[in-house]
């Protein structure tokens, strides 16, 4: 074990190296790799800062890009690109890991009352996906793909901006404590909410949302509306 954990460490210099090679297909950087039978922890310190310092640059020029205009997200052709784009990924993922088709499904808009609209996705839309949908280059359309791009479209949110409405008040507040409220009773939210909490939600980068962030945000909140 010990063997294999230095011969992998010895070919992650390379594999960890910074993106700057283009994603043939999709003109995407090249997101950085680690071996996937060593835990991240148990790599040695200067390459797990060599991983998070290739993400951090991945994720900068992924940034860079979309604000230059060079990727159209907008899956579900209605002539914005937004986080709905990201739900049509999620459940044309979904179709693939069934191998079937739903040429509908339902968007949740909240999981405490199950309010719901029904979206209508057709080949035109899934084409769009398979084509320009595999973001960080691994030849497939995963939610790890989903992940970057919510990134791309929160890095220029307002932290704690949760329903992305471009003002910090009281309503995100409440977002943040229903969603915490939820996990705290095990009530399930979808992939794409928790990328937003993570994102948006983590004020005091603490690695979760809770409590905590719910007074930040509303601390901040008073403090913006008195300025």
């Amino acid at each position: 074990m010990k063997k294999t954990a230095v011969f992998m460490s010895a070919i992650i210099v390379g594999a960890m190296a910074l993106p700057t090679a283009a994603n043939a297909k999709n003109d995407y950087p090249s997101f950085p790799t680690r071996p996937k039978d060593i835990e991240f922890t148990d790599l040695p310190e200067e390459e797990q800062q060599a991983y998070l310092e290739g993400v951090e640059s991945y994720r900068t020029a992924l940034c860079t890009a979309y604000q230059n205009g060079e990727y159209d997200w907008d899956f579900n052709l209605d002539g914005e690109t937004d986080v709905m784009d990201a739900y049509y990924i999620l459940h044309y993922y979904s179709e693939l890991a069934v191998n079937t088709k739903r040429d509908e499904f339902i968007f949740i808009t909240d999981y405490t009352t199950k309010e719901y609209t029904a979206c209508s996705i057709n080949d035109e839309m899934r084409a769009k996906i398979a084509e320009e949908a595999d973001i960080n280059g691994d030849n497939r359309v995963r939610p790890d793909d989903i992940s970057q791009m919510l990134y791309v479209l929160y890095n220029a949110k307002l932290k704690g901006d949760v329903n992305t409405d471009g003002k910090l008040d009281a309503r995100d507040a409440s977002d943040m404590l229903k969603f915490y409220s939820n996990n705290s009773v095990n009530i399930q939210s979808d992939y794409i909410t928790e990328k937003n909490m993570e994102y948006l939600g983590d004020l005091n980068d603490d690695g979760k949302v809770d409590a905590n962030d719910t007074s930040y945000a509303l601390a901040e909140y008073s403090r913006l509306a008195t300025e």
